[in-house]
């Protein structure tokens, strides 16, 4: 069974990546893309085919408490996400701040929307989806914080 509803979380992460489609970033330095790992970007790829796909097959369930705080979960770390995106746009689209810390956090916007998905996976209910954030997790984190390191070490 097909539960559309359930798009509903990939289609939170994915709506400020609509706009930097529209809108690439300043500074973009022109080798990075030759310097990613290819085992990092194959589980990045199949992790997020997961969390794209997988929420279709499952239903959003709200009513025990550990569901509960599993969205509260979802939207304290999905507010983060926004914050980090709207820190982009607002000082004019910079690269680093693509990878930049924020409030502590490195990579914010790599590693915030991964716990959304984990808390999600507990929305839905799902092992599969948890497994597809875990596999998106180990491919994202890493290349982001590897460009982060660069970034922050002008080895861009």
């Amino acid at each position: 069974m097909f539960h559309y509803m359930s798009l509903i979380i990939p289609i939170a992460v994915l709506l400020p990546n609509l706009f930097f489609f529209g809108t690439p970033p300043r500074n973009s330095p022109a080798t990075m893309d030759a310097k990613e790992n290819m085992f990092y970007k194959i589980a990045e790829g199949i992790g997020r085919l997961g969390v794209f796909v997988l929420p279709i097959f499952s239903t959003i369930h709200k009513d025990k408490p550990y569901e509960v705080l599993a969205i509260i979960g979802m939207f304290v770390f999905l507010l983060l996400y926004y914050v980090g995106w709207i820190r982009y746009f607002r000082k004019e689209r910079e690269y680093k701040l693509l990878y930049s810390s924020m409030i502590g956090i490195p990579v914010p916007l790599a590693i915030s929307p991964i716990l959304y998905f984990f808390c999600a996976s507990i929305v839905l209910h799902s092992s599969l989806f948890f497994l597809s954030s875990l596999i998106l997790a180990i491919g994202h984190i890493p290349s982001s914080l590897n460009i982060y390191y660069r970034i922050n070490n002008d080895k861009v």
